[in-house]
């Protein structure tokens, strides 16, 4: 009988030890693979978000230059949130923002005092759901309020400045647009938008009249006063005291003619001038002007009035309207009835008549007057006054005797401070 043993199983091998690391390996693999193929729709995905962002403050900047243009060429009295006024003291918005030199042309911005510095007055705009909503603040920074789009979005916004340029009659203006009311677009808050951007341009002053008359009264034809006693006064020695400068004769047997002192009143008068004769009525607009009469009545500051009949009252109303209009254009003949008052020392106007103009009795015009021809009629004292020159491509004549005063201060005013503003070919830049 053999004797029993006791045997010892072998043990088994192990297998699949390593399953768990090479899996986690490939799947850390697979990982890199995905995130090394997806890499460039993530840099895809900020860089349309960088772009998007940057096209809204660019498109918020444009918008603010094309808005200060707008609002310069724009006769309408506003309020502090840039709204049309009707108050007699609210200015313009250019009168607002912009101080020009009558006598030099020279612009320069309205400033207040920040703490003893003086600080350029800025506008600025946001864009809410109903539009851009604006302040134009007459002291201070602009007060505008954060405005949200409805998923919680800020809205773009967009602050202006003006600067001085070099040069009459120029004016810099720089825009700036950003993503919501923060930063540069808010000036003195705190905050800072997503993305911002700013454009600058200049801007030159088109004048509403670019050569003024050197008489109060200037005509292609004659002046035929009859025995009315016409008043024509030039006192200022610097631009020579011509009381009157005609294509033809001066008939008057009751004439008043004023100099400049020392000057003999009878040479005062320049008459049967052959080169004034002879100058096509276009060209004689164009002298004083600077555009062809069509081009000029195309200005964005020109106001067109319609007279159908008298036109004293609907002038006056468009002149002492809120807009304060001060350059006028009327189609066709038209005739005014005094007793009225035209423009002001302090706001002269341009009416220019695409036809003739007769006057009757007391008008009073603070500013210049250019009609195809001029008839002034008597209807007993007061007299009528022009303050400025009056332009006539035919003649002048009546029985009227209102004195026609050249003044040179008024008259560069016209020059200085009138006018439509256009940009500057070749200045726009970003920065």
């Amino acid at each position: 009988m053999h004797p029993s043993r006791t045997e010892t199983p072998t043990a088994r091998r192990q297998r699949g030890l390593a399953a768990l690391p090479v899996t986690l390996l490939l799947f850390f693999a697979m990982l890199l693979a995905a995130a090394y193929a997806n890499r460039g729709l993530v840099f895809e995905q900020r860089a349309s978000a960088n772009q998007y962002r940057a096209a809204q403050a660019f498109e918020a900047a444009e918008a603010g230059l094309e808005w200060a243009i707008a609002q310069l060429n724009h006769p309408q009295r506003i309020d502090e949130r840039c709204l049309p006024s009707s108050t007699a003291t609210d200015p313009s918005f250019r009168e607002r923002f912009v101080r020009i030199d009558h006598v030099t042309g020279q612009q320069a911005p309205v400033t207040w005092m920040s703490g003893g510095t003086p600080v350029a007055l800025q506008p600025a705009c946001v864009l809410g759901a109903e539009g851009w909503a604006c302040s134009c603040p007459a002291a201070g920074h602009p007060m505008l309020d954060v405005i949200e789009s409805d998923d919680g979005t800020p809205r773009p916004a967009y602050s202006v400045q003006f600067d001085t340029e070099a040069g009459s009659g120029l004016i810099r203006v720089t825009s700036t647009g950003c993503t919501s009311a923060a930063g540069p677009c808010r000036p003195g808050a705190a905050g800072r938008p997503d993305a911002s951007v700013r454009l600058q341009v200049v801007l030159g002053l088109l004048p509403g009249l670019s050569s003024p008359p050197a008489a109060p009264l200037t005509t292609r034809g004659s002046v035929d006063a009859g025995a009315a006693a016409l008043g024509l006064h030039h006192t200022d020695a610097a631009s020579g005291g011509i009381t009157v400068h005609t294509g033809g004769s001066l008939i008057g047997s009751a004439l008043r003619l004023t100099t400049a002192p020392g000057a003999a009143a009878a040479v005062s008068a320049s008459t049967h001038d052959a080169a004034l004769a002879s100058m096509a009525p276009a060209r004689l607009f164009a002298t004083h002007f600077g555009l062809d009469k069509a081009t000029w009545n195309g200005h964005a500051a020109v106001q067109a009035v319609a007279c159908d009949a008298e036109c004293g009252v609907p002038l006056a109303a468009a002149i002492d309207s809120v807009s304060s209009n001060r350059l006028i254009s009327i189609e066709g003949d038209a005739r005014i009835e005094g007793p009225v008052t035209l423009g002001s020392p302090d706001r002269p106007v341009v009416i220019v008549v695409d036809g003739s103009i007769t006057l009757t009795g007391d008008v009073t015009l603070h500013g210049l007057l250019y009609a195809s021809a001029v008839h002034w009629d008597d209807a007993g004292p007061p007299r009528g006054r022009v303050h400025g020159a009056v332009i006539s491509e035919s003649g002048y004549g009546g029985s009227a005797a209102p004195d026609l005063i050249h003044d040179a201060t008024l008259l560069r005013s016209l020059q200085r401070q009138t006018g439509s503003y256009a940009r500057v070919p070749g200045s726009w830049r970003d920065f």
